[in-house]
């Protein structure tokens, strides 16, 4: 019952503000709306309270005064309810406080009393606790301003200063008295709530922080763990089945050759030496990622390179009686990755090797203004479309559905991470009078 009576009563003293309160999420913002709120309620009590009294005193002077600070404090109330940003309510008020300092020692009262003075404490309040330090010392400064003219205009202070303004009696006295101190009180109250709350906010965070941390640093033991796992696994696979490929590939590479009439040892011979190629490539590919977390970029000669890639694919062009041809004038320099590159146009060539019987694979480059592009042409039956289509797309996986996209593999695969590595693209498209072209398209 208490709780509900409690939130009730919380309820009307936002209601000018629920609707900040509501798309505001900082604590300290918050604290400020709420006070802000609070001391409009406080503010309008007081100030009919004092309107009661001067009346019941009779000093109309002072009536009147209270009575238009009455108003003003409803417009204010209208305003706030009807979404005046509390950042400028706060502003305004304390422009309205530095008026009644201002009027109190050179219009009305010509001298200042206690209750003048609170009104410089709470402007200084006001300013720091709702605006922060920046329009803290500004305001501090306005407020303190029209007391320190007072005195250089050669007033004299006194050794008394009164409770309050003339005509005064005990109740007023009381009443403003009550107000400055209950809002003290409520500012005071509501900004240490909302520091305690972000501090134990804070501490929340930080307890999850270390907890994350502790958890990252056991996943990167366990990443650096697997990770040398890994290299020892690469070296076992470099070691155990690289070379014995290479040995099978050379010794019925050898057979092949000498036993032309024979098309099993062929098989095996073109199996063995597309096997090792992989093997080879992936495990390039491989080690390059783990030792490199950035493509380092340097100038290759690229007639240089396509002519050692044809060296390597001349006894497999000559069973499948096809000819390379290297496009390429000597001198054609690119600033790329080397052993990237390398991969790519290793991959692009066996692949057009196997797809062409006694044609001719040509390796071809062009230089347009924003792009270089290094193809890989051959006179073969011509590229499967949904390949090709998949080439030319932003897909990373193969089409499954298809079983010639199957015949290309992991080789393609990679082919077509190594060209984003390396700030390049591929694109496929027949082959005039047939056949098919797969470029390398190179940015400037």
């Amino acid at each position: 019952m208490v709780r509900k009576f409690a939130y009730m009563i919380r309820s009307i003293l936002e209601w000018p503000v629920r609707k900040q309160l509501e798309g505001e999420s900082n604590i300290l913002n918050r604290a400020r709306i709420k006070v802000l709120s609070y001391a409009l309620y406080l503010r309008l009590f007081t100030t009919a309270l004092l309107l009661i009294f001067y009346i019941v005193e009779d000093y109309k002077f002072q009536a009147v005064r209270v009575a238009i600070l009455l108003g003003i404090a409803v417009i204010f109330y209208m305003a706030v309810a009807l979404g005046f940003k509390w950042q400028r309510a706060i502003h305004t008020a304390i422009l309205i406080f530095v008026a009644i300092i201002s009027t109190n020692l050179y219009v009305f009262q010509h001298g200042f009393d206690l209750v003048t003075l609170q009104y410089a404490v709470i402007i200084i309040f006001c300013a720091f606790y709702g605006l922060g330090n920046h329009w803290g010392i500004i305001y501090s400064v306005v407020a303190l301003s029209p007391f320190i003219l007072y005195v250089l205009l050669g007033h004299q202070l006194g050794t008394q200063v009164p409770w309050g303004p003339p005509g005064s009696g005990r109740v007023t006295i009381a009443i403003l008295l009550f107000h400055n101190f209950v809002f003290l009180i409520l500012i005071n109250y509501y900004f240490f709530n909302s520091f305690y709350d972000t501090i134990n906010d804070l501490d929340a965070r930080s307890d999850e922080l270390r907890a994350s941390l502790a958890y990252l640093e056991d996943s990167r033991m366990k990443l650096e763990t697997e990770f040398i796992h890994q290299k020892h696994l690469i070296a076992s696979i470099s070691h155990d089945i690289k070379s014995p490929l290479r040995f099978l590939m050379t010794t019925t590479g050898r057979l092949s050759r000498n036993h032309p009439d024979l098309p099993t040892v062929r098989a095996i011979s073109q199996s063995s030496y597309r096997l090792y190629h992989f093997m080879k490539n992936l495990l390039e590919y491989t080690e390059f990622r783990y030792k490199h977390s950035n493509v380092e970029l340097s100038y290759l000669d690229l007639h240089e390179l396509v002519a050692q890639k044809i060296a390597i694919f001349a006894p497999e062009a000559e069973v499948n009686t096809n000819e390379f041809v290297n496009g390429l004038t000597p001198g054609v320099i690119i600033k790329s990755n080397i052993q990237l590159v390398s991969i790519v146009l290793h991959n692009l060539m066996d692949n057009a090797n196997k797809a062409t019987n006694g044609g001719i694979i040509s390796v071809t480059f062009a230089d347009f203004r924003d792009e270089m592009v290094l193809s890989v042409n051959d006179t073969g039956p011509g590229m499967d479309l949904a390949v090709r289509d998949w080439i030319n797309s932003d897909q990373k996986q193969l089409p499954t559905s298809d079983d010639s996209a199957q015949n290309f593999g992991m080789g393609l695969l990679i082919v077509k991470e190594i060209t984003s590595l390396i700030r390049a693209r591929l694109y496929a498209e027949p082959y005039l009078p047939n056949g098919t072209s797969v470029h390398i398209i190179f940015s400037k």
